[in-house]
């Protein structure tokens, strides 16, 4: 099993980062719920590397500056359902019902992993599909495709949510765009198209 932790290491040069900044948060997850850690010590253990692990640490990182402000607000973010998707009821719900209920992290995950979102497909024919992610602290992230990334899908944290601001005067948005989202994406496929192979051998 290749481990999030080993893969978190390598990736941090291109977020800016150090691994042990990115690890910190992976730990933070972890205790919060967000990420799922085998018990033990050495190989077989610590928190699987997978698409979903990955996009919950960026998103993380999105919507946070400090450590000390991973809380239940990331997780609230992780699981942002898309906009219109929990109005009952509507031929949207139903949908989303039908495909799985994608959240923000699943969706986050498919772009990572070079697939196609669920909820709102991104074939443009016009270079790469997926232009940005990002986060509006900390209430709504965002998946943007086209041309200027001027296409927007959202997703929004449950309006019930304590978590939730309504219509805040000033928001703070982080993102990753367009040549440093190719290159997260390229580092991931090619990490688990690794684990894949490795699997095939055995």
């Amino acid at each position: 099993m290749a481990s999030l932790k080993s893969f978190l290491y390598g990736v941090a040069p291109i977020l800016g980062t150090t691994g042990a900044t990115l690890y910190e948060r992976q730990r933070a997850l972890v205790n919060l719920g967000v990420l799922k850690s085998a018990p033990g010590r050495g190989p077989g253990s610590g928190v699987p590397l997978t698409s979903e692990s990955f996009a919950a640490v960026l998103i993380s990182l999105l919507a946070t500056d400090n450590l000390s402000e991973v809380d239940q607000r990331v997780v609230a973010i992780c699981n942002a359902k898309p906009e219109g998707a929990t109005r009952r009821p509507s031929d949207e719900h139903v949908r989303w019902v039908r495909i799985g209920k994608p959240t923000f992290q699943s969706e986050v995950a498919k772009v990572l992993s070079g697939q196609e979102a669920q909820w709102r497909s991104a074939a443009t024919g016009f270079g790469p599909p997926y232009r940005a992610i990002r986060v509006s602290r900390c209430w709504r992230g965002q998946i943007l495709t086209g041309r200027g990334a001027l296409r927007p899908t959202d997703y929004t944290i449950d309006g019930t949510s304590r978590y939730r601001l309504v219509n805040p005067a000033i928001n703070i948005t982080a993102e990753i765009e367009d040549d440093v989202l190719e290159r997260l994406a390229v580092f991931t496929q090619g990490a688990l198209s690794q684990i894949s192979e490795e699997g095939d051998d055995e």
